[in-house]
């Protein structure tokens, strides 16, 4: 499988006045092939233009390799020009007033780069003839241009490591043109990989240098055909923009996939079109391996500034009144961003995401989280966000009423008290009768004498309010004490049944009661009375009442521990048993696999495999038991000590035997050296065929390991592959 490597711009927009035969830079990258043919390369070469300059490139390029040293042409090569034009790009200025659409001219071509042709130390590049014109800029005077990549002998036989052989050059995607503001820094990063990309690498054995290099031009009479092309005044290799040159990093991290990001800034000051050259030095243990020179132009404008972004909290409608960022529950508060700012557009923000539909410079909330505002002024090219405003939901306090009377009934003349549990501290209360305040009622508790809906207000420190549920107190009436009926149940039910009397507020009692429940397996089997006693004078009402909780008998069973058989073995489940069919008891088993009867109370199990049982045991009351046992069948295992994997068609494949016991096992086999060439789980049992990565082992001894399942038995060994 190929990989690209690549270099990924991720700068402000970018964008192009229309003009004839623009060819903004380009480069010339070199690849390895993945083919069965040696030495087999891509030179691919690319140009970035308008359509036009597409069309002023010519059909067929010349392109030399060139020794080091000393010049020396060494092979000349023609590519074809494209026609693939599907590369292509718009790109727009920062305020979007411009816009552009470049194209990718494409020259690729294979080669065999043999070693003991390219062998010199100095190492060779690539140049093409020269290629018109370049798009106008202020600080470069020549128009051709002239692409070069050098190799060195080293990379025609470099491999990352005896697993992984293969080539690796840095590479990048292409990208032409970009705007910037004047006298603003702007900042955005290059992607440097590897071709094929490797896993591993890093700074101690992959080393990248960026640097920033001249634009190049051609001279087809002189000794080295490609020169530096000539600077207009006020501009120089040190000084390729107007106040200086790309600010390049001086350290960077290599991650595990062999991927580098290099941040890098200017800062232009005029206004301006130029053309700009990157460098990439790829080495790899101190061995220089290639260059890579890419050309690239940029345009400054001079920006407008943006707007000023900031936020107010206020109360809603009310700009100038100041409010808390702690809104209670249910409330809402007012953003304010500055009204009446001529050509500005607002665009809100909830903890990150836009809210759809809101550009008024105002915006009223009601939830919690962290808001933002970005301001756009008409024809800036920048943004301006405000920091976050914090906005936090204050939950309003709870509050609950008990009543010293759990019925709420008031005996006549008599009272109750009333008494408030609240979920917040330090909060004002402020008692109600039918919705109206009570006068003077600002305690914790309230004494009732009269009937009424009685409710509780609170207000809390951050000033949320909340009220209780309201509760009815009405006046006592003779009121009959009862019970609901208690259903039968089996000794065996585990569930609680919860009992219930009216009037609330009386307590049961009665073999396996507890409090309001009672439990059939606690009380045991039989008829058992339950009682329950009301006894509250303050409540005006006492009484008891009486129901029989029957519970009935569960038929016993107990299979007993798990059974271990042959593969031609047998075993009589249930043998001690003393249930039958004579007794009135029903027997199902299930599955019924492996058994001479599925119905019997003790039948005779022989499964060809281990099968958990289970006995559902039903009484003519209705109650039923169930139970299970699990029969294992032990078996061995088998596993060869050699095999001749020769094609013959005979013993071609190692495969143990007996594993069907244990499908999640998992083989290993392990070289000489301890390196694992074969593995097998549950999701991949593909037979060891004596390859590794399709290449075929050599004779001779290697280890196994099979794990028959998580934290269980390991069998060890040696096996040996004959040819």
């Amino acid at each position: 499988m190929r990989y690209s490597i690549f270099l990924a711009f991720g700068l402000v927009g970018l964008c192009l006045v229309a003009q004839a035969q623009r060819i903004f830079g380009g480069q010339i990258d070199r690849r390895y092939q993945a083919t069965n043919t040696a030495y087999v390369y891509d030179v691919g070469c690319t140009f970035f233009a308008d359509q036009a300059g597409y069309e002023a490139l010519p059909n067929r390029l010349r392109f030399g390799i060139y020794r080091k040293k000393d010049h020396e042409l060494i092979e000349t090569f023609f590519a074809d020009k494209s026609k693939d034009i599907s590369g292509t790009k718009s790109a727009s200025s920062c305020n979007k007033s411009e816009k552009t659409t470049y194209v990718f001219v494409h020259y690729n071509q294979s080669l065999i780069l043999k070693p003991d042709k390219y062998s010199d130390p100095d190492g060779y590049y690539i140049i093409n003839d020269p290629v018109g014109n370049r798009n106008p800029t202020e600080n470069v005077a020549s128009s051709n241009i002239v692409l070069y990549h050098w190799f060195s002998p080293q990379y025609l036989w470099e491999y990352f490591d005896n697993l992984e052989p293969g080539k690796t050059t840095p590479q990048w995607t292409p990208d032409s043109f970009n705007y910037f503001c004047t006298n603003e820094d702007t900042n955005f990063s290059l992607q440097v990989g590897s071709n094929p990309l490797k896993t591993g690498l890093g700074r101690g054995n992959y080393t990248i240098q960026l640097q920033n290099t001249s634009p190049l031009t051609g001279d087809s009479t002189a000794k080295v055909r490609y020169q530096t092309v000539a600077w207009k005044a006020g501009f120089s290799p040190s000084q390729m923009l107007p106040g200086g040159n790309f600010y390049l990093p001086t350290m960077f991290l290599i991650n595990a996939q062999g991927v580098a990001n290099l941040p890098i800034s200017a800062k232009p000051a005029k206004a301006g079109v130029y053309s700009v050259g990157f460098l990439i030095k790829h080495s790899r243990n101190g061995v220089p391996l290639s260059e890579i020179y890419r050309e690239y132009q940029i345009k400054v404008e001079d920006c407008l500034p943006p707007p000023p972004a900031t936020i107010r909290i206020s109360e809603v409608n009310r700009p100038s009144a100041v409010a808390s960022a702690k809104v209670c529950e249910g409330k809402t508060v007012q953003l304010n961003a500055g009204a009446k700012q001529p050509n500005i557009t607002y665009e809100w923000f909830k903890d990150g995401a836009v809210i759809a539909g809101q550009k008024d410079s105002i915006l009223v909330v009601k939830e919690g989280g962290a808001y933002t505002v970005t301001l756009t002024k008409k024809g800036a090219c920048n943004t301006n966000t405000s920091s976050p405003a914090f906005i936090s939901i204050v939950p309003n306090p709870k509050v609950l009423i008990e009543s010293s009377v759990p019925s709420g009934l008031l005996c006549p003349g008599g009272s109750l008290k009333l008494s408030t549990l609240a979920s917040e501290p330090s909060v004002k209360f402020q008692w109600l009768r039918d919705s109206v305040a009570i006068a003077g009622a600002t305690d914790s508790t309230f004494k009732v004498t009269q009937i009424g809906q009685y409710a509780v207000a609170i207000t809390d420190q951050n000033g949320c309010q909340g009220q209780s549920t309201p509760l009815s107190i009405k006046l006592d009436s003779t009121v009959k004490v009862s019970m609901n009926i208690i259903p039968v149940r089996c000794s065996n039910d585990t569930n609680l049944v919860t009992l219930a009397g009216t009037p609330a507020g009386g307590k049961f009692s009665g073999d396996g009661v507890n409090k309001n429940t009672f439990s059939p397996k606690n009380a045991g089997v039989g008829a058992h009375p339950i009682s329950y006693l009301l006894d509250d004078p303050k409540s005006c009402l006492t009484g008891t009442a009486v129901e029989t909780a029957v519970v009935l008998a569960s038929p016993p069973l107990e299979l007993g521990p798990d059974q271990f058989i042959s593969s031609v073995g047998g075993v009589q489940l249930n043998q001690n048993n003393a249930l039958n069919a004579s007794n009135g008891f029903n027997f199902q088993w299930t599955p019924a696999l492996g058994l001479s009867s599925p119905s019997v109370a003790s039948p005779y199990a022989t499964p060809d495999r281990t099968t958990s049982y289970q006995l559902t045991v039903s009484g003519s009351n209705g109650c039923t038991s169930k139970d299970t046992i699990t029969v294992n069948i032990v078996q061995g295992v088998y596993i060869p000590d050699a095999f001749t994997p020769n094609g013959d068609g005979i013993n071609d494949t190692w495969e143990p035997r007996g594993l069907e016991e244990f499908p999640d096992a998992e083989i290993k086999i392990f070289d000489r050296w301890g390196h694992a060439i074969y593995n097998s789980t549950k999701n991949n049992k593909q037979p060891f065929d004596g390859t590794f990565n399709g290449t075929s082992l050599p004779s001779g001894n290697y280890a196994y390991q099979i794990i028959t399942q998580s934290e269980g038995h390991i069998f060890r060994g040696n096996l040996l592959i004959l040819r």
